[in-house]
């Protein structure tokens, strides 16, 4: 007697959030929606416009369906941090990516969720490749190179995936809050199957359609994203991990950074050393120089280099809570009547005080809570006021001389402006500077061990390098550098 196989239950409607990040897809973003929302299975839609300069949001919010979520990003941040963004507000049990074109067919959801809903799979992801359904003949190239960066991703996670770039990848809503996602870009792809594997979710595939197309209709993936992707593997994969601790020097962040007395110690000399880098600072002015106001609050004065060039024709309020500093300032200007010396923070400054720009220098990173921080700044803002950070960037050049001068993070480009919309601020800019110095400080202070502001490196760089790198970077702000300029404003009143 034959036993009939019982055939699976199909999933539920409405268990499925999608995520939709966004850029510049006025021409099809309305229609891939109507696409999504005729799904059944769809219960909420989050779609994450990543500061587009055409008409999409007036698209979006053309799209009349209660299940439509808009969210804004301040400014353009990359698919990446859309997607971070939308993954923070899901709430039904399944999760699934659709990108707001028309390559991936929504009609194929019950495809991805039919593994996860069966409990044999934590994360399906959707194959090109590994299907037998229509798909649209476009590029060579492109199709070699994913194949190429697909089997890279294979080889240090131990997987075999046919198709690791794909934008269909569904998972169970406990997965993405496991996953301490970081890249802003398309590099995002590769992060996700890195740090899955390396958690031992069960990962399925499924072949889906593909409706490619060309770069005239609005393809936006290049060459750089394909290096990122490369970056991607090797830094993330847990095979990469360790070969990367064999070869490098990462610092113990279990331990805490220095105590501030033992940091303020370290800190003195590298104030003393960057001294002897004018063109440095002056660069520093040039950026905030045209977000400042007449009353300039600044936090984190340290020696007064910069104080000094803040002071030109305005009045100034130059704080510090280090008392070595404090009196450093008092000496150089206890006679100027535009500089006002205060041992304090924003934190212990007269909440009466306003200002119109408050400037931060290599300050936030030293404190714990910098959300609390950055509100408490914001306070001493006058309405259109501005908010002027300048903070280390990237964790990946976090070296035990950072752990010694009292860092407690580097940033990402996202991260600050993250910061500021918790703290009620609208983002007026954020850019990486110093390219040269990002490779300078990964190779004396991450690999050599080196101390990286010595005086002697200092001079030189200040005089050889800084000038050119100036003019460069004023032309085409880089993609990412040894430091991170931010500036966010107060609303206007009412």
């Amino acid at each position: 007697m034959t036993v009939a196989t019982p055939t699976p239950a199909a999933a539920p409607p409405g268990c499925l959030s999608v995520v939709v990040p966004c850029f510049n897809e006025e021409a099809t973003v309305a229609a891939a929606l109507q696409r999504v929302l005729a799904s059944p299975l769809v219960g909420e839609v989050i779609v994450v416009d990543d500061a587009s300069t055409d008409a999409t949001v007036e698209r979006i919010r053309s799209v009349s369906d209660p299940r439509v979520r808009l969210v804004c990003q301040p400014v353009n941040l990359g698919k990446g941090a859309a997607l971070r963004r939308g993954f923070r507000e899901v709430t039904r049990p399944f999760v699934v990516i659709q990108d707001a074109d028309l390559e991936y067919d929504p009609a194929e959801y019950p495809l991805l969720v039919q593994p996860l809903h069966d409990g044999v799979a934590d994360v399906v992801y959707g194959s090109r490749f590994l299907t037998g359904r229509p798909h649209r003949v476009l590029y060579f190239w492109h199709a070699l190179g994913n194949r190429v960066l697909t089997t890279a991703s294979n080889a240090f996670t131990n997987l075999n995936l046919t198709d690791m770039e794909t934008c269909y990848k569904a998972f169970r809503r406990e997965v993405l809050s496991s996953l301490h996602l970081q890249e802003d870009r398309f590099g995002i792809e590769p992060e996700i199957t890195a740090k899955v594997a390396a958690a031992g979710w069960r990962v399925w595939e499924v072949g889906i359609s593909y409706a490619g197309r060309t770069y005239a209709e609005g393809k936006k993936i290049g060459w750089r994203d394909g290096l990122r992707a490369v970056f991607s593997i090797v830094r993330y994969s847990p095979a990469a991990a360790r070969l990367r601790a064999r070869i490098d020097r990462v610092p113990d962040r279990s331990v805490p950074p220095a105590p501030f007395d033992d940091a303020d110690a370290e800190l003195e000399a590298v104030l003393a050393n960057l001294e002897h880098a004018p063109r440095y600072t002056d660069w520093i002015a040039s950026l905030l120089e045209p977000h400042l106001g007449g009353d300039v609050l600044e936090i984190g004065a340290g020696h007064g280099e910069l104080t000094a060039r803040l002071a030109r024709g305005r009045r100034v309020v130059a704080t510090d809570l280090s008392k070595r500093c404090v009196e450093a300032l008092e000496e150089r200007f206890g006679s100027s009547p535009d500089v006002e010396v205060v041992h304090a923070d924003a934190a212990s400054l007269a909440s009466s005080r306003s200002f119109d720009t408050v400037v931060v220098v290599n300050v936030l990173e030293h404190i714990e809570d910098h959300n609390r921080a950055v509100a408490e700044m914001a306070g001493h803002l006058r309405p259109g006021g501005r908010l002027c950070v300048f903070v280390p960037a990237f964790d990946g050049l976090y070296s035990e001389f950072d752990r010694r001068i009292g860092h407690r993070r580097r940033y990402q480009r996202s991260e600050l402006v993250q910061v500021f919309a918790d703290a009620g601020l609208e983002v007026v800019e954020a850019r990486y500077v110093n390219v040269a110095g990002a490779f300078a400080w990964w190779l004396l202070a991450r690999r050599l061990r080196r101390i990286p502001t010595g005086a002697t490196l200092v001079r030189a760089y200040d005089r050889l390098v800084v000038p050119v790198l100036r003019r460069l970077e004023a032309r085409r702000s880089p993609w990412f550098g040894q430091s991170l300029f931010g500036v966010a404003r107060r609303p206007p009143a009412g």
